[in-house]
């Protein structure tokens, strides 16, 4: 096995149905793929059949770390890729924390889970030792007490990544919880407990070797001289909870931390407080009882029964206008619904739907599904709150233009990509409403259009021109970043008092991959594999049963109902001409111009702009020789 820098060389594969544990070189996937998503993607590709349930033996769940994961002072994030619950169809989540980089110290990249279980198991890492342990007496147990009590039992320093109740009962939108209070998302946590897998228990003591340690020395120093800490300042901004709860949060290896914190209950244990997650009944609780504090408790208990908060926020909103349209009862539902904001409607709410208790059985299914079987009158309650994949409606494209994109083409809440675009505007609409300390001024976002969205015109938001293109180089990075994996809050760095233009470096992620892993890459080199990667994912899901521009959708309420405002953005301000105030609040999205900036994309893919699927000749430029052969088989080819 060759020598690999920011590699730990291989990777696990635990077969639950036979009860072996084997292992793969990472080698045969790193050089086209990197890690991550990437690799995660390839493993899919080759090992899962489109025709399978994600709820089938045979389903793979692929956890994978990039080759930057535990490397200090850049990540430890790691990806989960596989078929997921809601769908039926390819997913993927992102998790912070330690879990990662424990990982990669006892000896692998990644684990790949195939088969199930007879009974409820957990597998443990030891350093490069992997065995199938019996998990009864963990079964029905929350994310927190499972930790716990593994942590008894394998000792302090061991990480642990686990479902809840939601994820055992296959919740359409189960999430996982991993140690630090880490929280993946995508509906593939109900796969996990489909295999009878409860957790999966990682410890080690490796390190990462680089191939330019002192290279990434330095680039680790220029990461903290460009990291701007206004962005933490910005995005806790509003918050009702006093800060005084509050202590700083980093996962391991980030070089800084971010808007991350942790709050000490009153049992001594620690609990994350951060972004939507911490948020989502904030408001409520302090309506109902004139402080926050059930809005802690209600955070707690979704990501203990793992459950994604996404989901849950907008079930609320869609569940306080079923009971007023006269269509559910607190005496049907057994959720007290005339006391939404209260701890005793959060936890019934959450625990029914864990354990499929009663309407909690239709709930767990998803909003959306839920409000097809009540009927109509139901359907007609979901409204611009909520998108088709049921997560609450954010930096949508009748603010954001380029967001469409994004929206209509990933299988999943596309946050990631959301954040490329609405995070720099956010900024500059902060700046242009009096936060003068922000270096975000329209000179600087139209060279960050041009450098990081391949235009200045691509940061003119009254305007569709440069957006397609702008989405594409987008996308590019965000899949490399994936497949790195580097942190969605941290990178990449938009605005900077470091630099004489106060824009980032795009080059920065590049050189710390060639530093890393030794590879000769620059920008341009590492967003190739981004494009290869996400081309990868474009032909699963047409496998699986996308069938480009007809599916590549936005919600209809884009075209029809006016945006009324967006998150810390209340009047919906976008830098318009020249970098000049352009409000889009009362906006929609133009439906031919949505279908133009569409066929505009597909050209700059390289796949047919009249029918969204890829071009032999594009994946074969791709190195994807072998998924151009498979599509034109099943003719998915155009």
């Amino acid at each position: 096995m060759t020598k690999q820098y920011g590699y730990a060389g291989r990777i696990l594969r635990v077969d639950l149905s036979a009860g072996k544990v084997s292992h793969l070189p990472t080698e045969n996937y790193s050089d086209l793929f990197l890690g991550g998503r990437g690799i995660a993607a390839k493993i899919y590709w080759d090992e899962v059949s489109p025709r399978i349930d994600a709820t089938d033996p045979e389903n793979r769940l692929i956890f994978m770390t990039g080759p930057l994961c535990g490397v200090p002072g850049f990540a430890s994030r790691f990806q989960v890729c596989g078929k997921a619950v809601a769908t039926n169809k390819f997913s993927y989540c992102n998790i912070g924390g330690s879990w990662g980089a424990q990982l990669k110290a006892a000896g692998y990249d990644g684990v790949i889970v195939q088969g199930k279980a007879d009974k409820p198991v957990y597998i443990s890492i030891n350093g490069e030792r992997a065995s199938l342990k019996e998990a009864s007496h963990l079964k029905g147990k929350g994310g927190f007490d499972t930790e716990k009590t593994l942590r008894k039992e394998m000792g302090e320093s061991v990480r642990v990544l686990t479902v809840g109740p939601a994820g055992e009962n296959m919740v359409s939108f189960a999430t996982f919880l991993a140690s630090d209070n880490s929280v993946g998302a995508g509906g593939l946590a109900g796969v996990m407990g489909s295999k009878n897998l409860k957790a999966i228990v990682v410890t080690g003591d490796n390190k990462v070797a680089t191939a330019s340690p002192d290279k990434v020395s330095k680039l680790r120093s220029r990461v903290r001289e460009l990291h701007p800490g206004f962005i933490e300042s910005l995005l806790l901004t509003g918050i009702m909870t006093p800060a005084s709860r509050f202590k700083k949060s980093v996962c391991q290896a980030c070089p800084t931390g971010c808007v991350r914190v942790t709050y000490k209950k009153s049992d001594g244990d620690e609990r994350k407080f951060m972004c939507q997650a911490a948020l989502f009944y904030e408001t409520r609780a302090q309506r109902y009882y004139g402080d926050t504090e059930a809005a802690l408790k209600a955070t707690e208990l979704c990501d203990d029964y793992g459950l994604d908060t996404r989901a849950i926020e907008t079930m609320i909103m869609w569940l306080s206008r079923c009971r007023h349209e006269g269509i559910l009862t607190e005496e049907e539902t057994g959720i007290p619904l005339s006391k939404i904001g209260s701890y005793e409607f959060i936890e019934t709410l959450v625990r029914k739907i864990a354990h499929r208790e009663g309407i909690g059985d239709l709930l767990a299914r998803g909003t959306h599904k839920a409000a097809e079987t009540l009927g109509d009158k139901a359907k007609k309650l979901i409204k611009d709150y909520m998108t088709r994949t049921g997560d609450n409606e954010i930096y949508g494209p009748r603010q954001y233009i380029t967001t469409a994109i994004f929206y209509a083409v990933e299988p999943r809440f596309p946050i990631h990509q959301l954040h490329e675009i609405s995070v720099p505007v956010m900024l500059w609409a902060a700046r242009a409403q009096g936060m003068q300390e922000i270096p975000a001024s329209s000179e600087a976002i139209r060279i960050l259009g041009k450098k990081f969205w391949g235009s200045e015109i691509a940061a003119d938001f009254s305007t569709y021109e440069g957006k397609a293109l702008a989405a594409a180089k987008i996308q590019d990075r965000e899949y490399a970043k994936e497949s790195l994996i580097l942190c969605d809050l941290f990178w990449p760095i938009y605005f900077t008092d470091a630099t004489p233009d106060k824009v980032g470096d795009p080059t920065l992620e590049s050189q710390i991959c060639a530093s890393v892993t030794g590879r000769d890459i620059d920008e341009q080199g590492l967003y190739k594999i981004g494009e290869r990667v996400l081309n990868l994912q474009r032909a699963i899901l047409v496998r699986e049963g996308h069938r480009g521009r007809e599916y590549d959708i936005i919600d209809e309420y884009n075209f029809t109902t006016p945006l009324k405002g967006d998150f810390g953005n209340t009047e919906c301000i976008v830098p318009g001409k020249d970098g000049e105030i352009f409000p889009r609040k009362g906006m929609v999205v133009d439906r031919d111009k949505f279908e133009q900036m569409k066929s505009e994309f597909y050209r700059i893919r390289g796949w047919n702009a009249a029918t969204g699927l890829q071009r032999k000749a594009k994946l074969e430029e791709l190195g994807l020789s072998d998924v151009a052969r498979k599509l034109e088989v099943e003719r998915l080819l155009r």
